[in-house]
């Protein structure tokens, strides 16, 4: 059978996890693959290219197509819009797509994620997931506002990194004023239940010796959600915070950018997938207009949107149309 040439690769790499799927000019989407997460802030640069470079060749082999046949490759990443990551991994696919060539980009995870449920080039979306930013596209992406996404060492407030770092904080301060007390403590036993502890003093062990601490800590943010949603006051505490320190982080667009007030917001990254933690977020979000919606496709699928509108091809509802049917197939065939 005579392929098309025209296949445009979209990838999500965020802390967490990394995404990919394929597809044509149509907005049909023919494959997907997903791996660990890609962020080289926090991951080793290696480690990530190495990675990357597996995903591209299983999505490309299972698809069924060449690397000549793509015509557009779109990569949001952390930090994407940074000139020496975006060098980084501009190097990186030059050298695994040579000698055929196609057009590359990189740019922050948040724009991705902004066109997965907006299906254009502009608009609000903020992001909770391991990390967290806000983030304001303008002109058809030409001209951006962001706030936060400094990373886990002096940013990601809101985030999930954020909601468990608390979390360990609260729970090694009580240790300090109650011994081996806080043992009964409901807090600590959800987190010495998630390392598979018997002491408190041993976290800093389990917490430590991750291959990756950051994503570890962030992963202690659904068990806080859990006790939140009992209605435990330290984690309803610890959740009322996170959800504070992100409309701190749209209120400074709000205040540079007046007219992003009446912009329609996306919300993305896997706290909103929580109903406790959206419904915190839009209680908080009360006093301002914006509407609020957490999109159907996934950033992965903005970024294949990406690469086809670089391209000129025009994002029409008919298209739409055909990336929300493909997906959902792709999804099927992947039990996903």
């Amino acid at each position: 059978m005579q392929l098309s040439k025209n296949y445009f690769i979209g990838v999500d790499g965020g802390g967490t996890k990394t995404s990919c799927v394929i597809g044509d000019s149509t907005g049909r989407i023919i494959g997907t693959v997903v791996g660990e997460g890609s962020n080289i802030k926090s991951t080793k640069p290696e480690k990530v290219r190495i990675q990357m470079f597996e995903l591209l060749n299983k999505l490309i082999k299972t698809s069924g197509i060449k690397k000549e046949q793509v015509s557009g490759l779109f990569i949001g990443t952390a930090g994407g819009d940074r000139e020496s990551d975006k060098k980084t991994w501009y190097d990186w696919m030059k050298s695994y797509f040579s000698p055929h060539l196609c057009p590359i980009q990189i740019t922050n995870d948040a724009l991705p994620a902004l066109v997965s449920g907006t299906f254009s080039l502009n608009g609000l979306v903020v992001i909770a997931g391991t990390g967290s930013i806000a983030y304001l596209v303008q002109d058809n992406g030409g001209r951006t506002t962001r706030s936060g996404g400094w990373g886990y060492l002096f940013g990601d407030n809101g985030s999930g990194y954020y909601i468990g770092n608390e979390a360990l904080r609260f729970v090694t301060k009580y240790y300090d004023q109650q011994g081996e007390l806080v043992q009964v403590e409901r807090l600590t036993q959800a987190v010495l239940q998630h390392y598979n502890l018997q002491n408190t003093s041993d976290i800093i062990t389990a917490v430590y010796e991750q291959e990756n601490p950051r994503t570890s800590i962030a992963s202690l943010a659904m068990s806080v959600l859990d006790l939140a949603e009992r209605k435990y006051e330290p984690a309803v505490e610890i959740i009322h915070q996170a959800v504070s320190a992100l409309v701190e982080l749209l209120t400074t667009i709000f205040n540079r950018e007046k007219n992003a007030r009446e912009l329609p917001i996306v919300l993305c990254g896997g706290l909103f997938s929580n109903e406790l933690f959206f419904a915190t977020f839009k209680d908080a979000m009360g006093k301002f207009d914006n509407e609020l919606y957490i999109p159907s496709l996934p950033p992965v699928v903005g970024s294949y949107l990406y690469a086809l509108a670089s391209e000129g091809i025009a994002l029409t509802p008919k298209l739409r149309i055909e990336v929300t049917k493909s997906w959902a197939k792709v999804m099927d065939e992947h039990n996903l």
